[in-house]
């Protein structure tokens, strides 16, 4: 349903499905070779609207339904709303996510001949912002605040041990932090421009 076709919409409705196939080949502990090939289906829909000149939004949700990454989510939305002021427009602007992912194949499997890893027990990452943005185009001055909070941050760990001949033991693991993370943004912008225009 396109908002563009039809007078009587007033917002665009769309559904989707995915099929994604992932192929990983990684040496195995006798000189083989693992072989993993991932069939990966998602759904989702998306409800947009983009006439007109004051109010437009879009949101698209997806969900995996089979596969390695059953049951990840993600919902993306924005929205924002122009109306004039003093002879200019204010924009006034949100927008957030929320994503309940997998770690990616490379967090949970890889094997070299210096470094080896086999994850299967890692959690999903979920990782939710929430975004606010005030424009005045007159002023070209733009103010964006966030808030995030991310639960299961996955990063990859290093260690040696170091001896009178050097370091020895080099070691790369995989961790997942145990407490949420929250992050707080403010930016402020503001256009200049020096010298005449052409």
């Amino acid at each position: 349903l396109l908002e563009v076709f039809n007078k009587g919409a007033k917002a665009g409705l769309k559904a989707f499905v995915t099929h994604q196939i992932e192929h990983f080949e990684l040496p195995d502990s006798v000189g083989g070779t693992d072989s993993e090939t991932d069939h990966n289906v998602s759904i989702g829909a998306q409800l947009s609207k983009t006439q007109g000149n004051t109010l437009h939004y879009n949101v698209i949700g997806e969900t995996w339904v089979v596969g390695d990454e059953a049951g990840q989510i993600k919902v993306d939305a924005n929205v924002d709303l122009n109306f004039p002021l003093f002879g200019d427009t204010i924009t006034l602007a949100a927008s957030g996510f929320f994503h309940h992912i997998k770690p990616t194949h490379y967090y949970r499997h890889y094997h070299s001949k210096h470094l080896w890893w086999d994850n299967d027990d890692l959690s999903k990452i979920t990782h939710t912002r929430i975004q606010g943005i005030f424009a005045y185009k007159k002023t070209r001055t733009t103010l964006r605040v966030a808030v995030d909070e991310i639960s299961n941050y996955t990063y990859f760990v290093s260690g040696y041990n170091a001896t009178t001949a050097g370091r020895t033991g080099y070691s790369v693991n995989v961790e997942q932090n145990a407490t949420d993370i929250n992050l707080l943004t403010a930016q402020l912008s503001q256009d200049f421009t020096f010298g005449p225009l052409n």
